[in-house]
């Protein structure tokens, strides 16, 4: 998640109504994934189904966002191969190993009860293989035109081009020189033509921190980039409405079939950070009066990105009513929020736990291999 890096920790080096800003647009952004996924005929029986194509642009926005957090904390404290490395492992498995985990469970329990509810009609499938579980937890699910399915998870998809991204830019950044031309040709060839086309989206991240690091903008010329991103992007939203989204067919080794959005989402997004970084102080005050209440709820944006779609299904087969019934509207959206903030707990609030439990194994990895 996705989205994944972490805004909610960046307090030093960096302007705290940008990284407050961060931290509303990550749960924002998470948000409309779950609307646009609740707004399908399956959970909900179309209710604000004109929501739905909006969830594309919100993972766009997801990996603008992790290039940006991810630069910025190599920028400053992740500035060797094993800080690094253990940030990302730490951040990553901190929700996907419960979030896999819970949509085996809940599927395995919804789908006895309900089958009805759990069709391969959508793609769901119950087929947990040993390959299928590792292709999940390695963040290969994605490569070279797979597209392995991780039960009713359908957000998963995205966790398979966003570790790929991780790879790239750590072998890019930390292998010697000598090497670093064959090892990045080597990452990008493993990780296949579809990660890389939508890369630049995740560089474009990477880039936009970079310029505001620089942060040689005047106030008034950030609210002019601010806003009018903001207007150019309503404008697309209008125009995309009257005459439909730009697609084109990928093929087997290009899935993703939003890419020309991408080319215009993408950009604005990063106009529109650098727009707010230049006019933070006059933008961003509201922003340091509720910082609390933001942190808190931005500490569970990459559980519900990633735990909302088994959650929501596994409430529809708990739900005594259709889809269509409104109590069963209430029941998936209210109680997967619920849910989500319960796990939360237990997962992305914890990742500093998972970290300390990375560094002991890596230490205990070094003792065996300095043993005599």
């Amino acid at each position: 998640m996705a989205v994944k890096g972490s805004p909610g920790a960046l307090e030093t080096a960096m302007k705290p109504e940008l990284s407050l800003y961060l931290d509303v647009v990550r749960f924002l952004a998470a948000l409309v994934v779950f609307i646009a996924h609740f707004a399908l005929h399956r959970l909900s029986g179309g209710f604000v189904w004109q929501l739905n194509a909006y969830g594309h642009e919100a993972v766009t926005v997801f990996f603008v966002l992790s290039g940006f957090v991810i630069a910025y904390a190599t920028d400053t404290r992740e500035r060797d191969p094993r800080s690094y490395t253990l940030s990302r492992l730490s951040r990553m498995y901190s929700v996907v190993l419960p979030a896999v985990l819970l949509t085996v469970v809940l599927d395995l329990i919804g789908s006895h009860w309900r089958p009805d509810v759990y069709s391969a009609e959508w793609g769901f499938s119950d087929n947990w293989t040993l390959a299928r579980l590792f292709a999940a937890l390695t963040f290969t699910n994605e490569i070279w035109g797979q597209h392995v399915t991780v039960g009713s998870n359908a957000a998963y998809w995205s966790m398979g081009y966003e570790v790929p991204y991780y790879v790239i830019f750590g072998v890019a950044l930390f292998t010697p020189p000598r090497w670093r031309t064959v090892a990045v040709i080597v990452a990008v060839l493993a990780a296949g033509p579809a990660i890389v086309v939508s890369m630049p989206l995740w560089l474009g991240g990477v880039a936009a921190y970079h310029f505001c690091k620089r942060d040689t903008l005047s106030a008034r010329t950030g609210l002019w980039l601010f806003f009018g991103s903001t207007a150019a992007w309503l404008a697309y939203e209008a125009l995309a409405w009257r005459y439909g989204r730009p697609m084109v067919e990928g093929g087997v080794y290009l899935r993703r079939l939003e890419v020309l959005q991408d080319c215009i989402i993408g950009p604005l997004f990063v106009a529109h950070l650098i727009g707010f970084n230049a006019a933070a102080r006059t933008l961003g005050p509201w922003l340091l009066r509720h910082a609390p209440a933001i942190r808190w709820t931005a500490g569970a944006s990459f559980t519900l990105y990633l735990c909302h779609m088994p959650i929501a299904q596994f409430l529809l087969a708990c739900a005594p009513w259709p889809a269509t019934d409104a109590r069963s509207r209430l029941l998936v959206f209210i109680g997967t929020l619920l849910v989500v903030f319960v796990v939360a707990e237990f997962t992305e609030r914890r990742k500093n736990a998972w970290r300390k439990g990375f560094e002991f194994l890596h230490g205990q990895l070094v003792k065996r291999r300095h043993a005599p």
